[in-house]
């Protein structure tokens, strides 16, 4: 997995590719239809006010975050809006599968520690596409390498 950190006047951007030994038609079945919640079981696709968004449920009777999806083309890409930031997707067929690069931007008003914590989610949901993709079953996720990386992600932001 190759993981890129940069910030510019606007935002801190999270970079993140890895290979899938997998048909990029199949990974883009996680991605773009309600097998996302598959490997993302808070994420859904639902239809509001004529129009598919992707919708964070919150869960314990908190409410749902619905995020615009702002682009979503058939077996390539998508792209949509996560909290105050954006996350772009991308497959792109090779001969061992397929490589995903996945682009996050979080914006620089947001609190240091929440951007690391949600690059670090994106990593393991990387990782968590990947393994589906590549067996039927999500990976499981250990807490304490989370926290690890979250911490060391901190310190990389820290100092850009």
């Amino acid at each position: 997995m190759d993981l890129q950190y940069r910030k510019d006047e606007l935002a801190y951007h999270q970079r993140i590719t890895e290979i899938i030994h997998a048909d990029y038609d199949h990974v883009y079945s996680y991605l773009a239809t309600n097998k996302i919640s598959e490997w993302f079981p808070q994420l859904s696709f639902k239809t509001i006010d004529a129009a598919e968004k992707l919708v964070f449920d919150m869960g314990e009777d908190e409410l749902e975050l619905v995020f615009e999806i702002m682009d979503n083309r058939l077996n390539q890409e998508i792209k949509f809006q996560w909290d105050d930031g954006v996350v772009h997707i991308k497959l792109d067929p090779t001969e061992n599968g397929t490589v995903l690069t996945l682009e996050e931007q979080m914006p620089l008003n947001q609190e240091l520690d929440q951007i690391a914590n949600d690059f670090v989610g994106w990593y393991f949901q990387v990782l968590n596409i990947r393994t589906i993709s590549e067996t039927g079953e999500p990976a499981s996720l250990d807490v304490i390498d989370f926290m690890a990386l979250e911490e060391e992600t901190l310190e990389v932001l820290e100092n850009l």
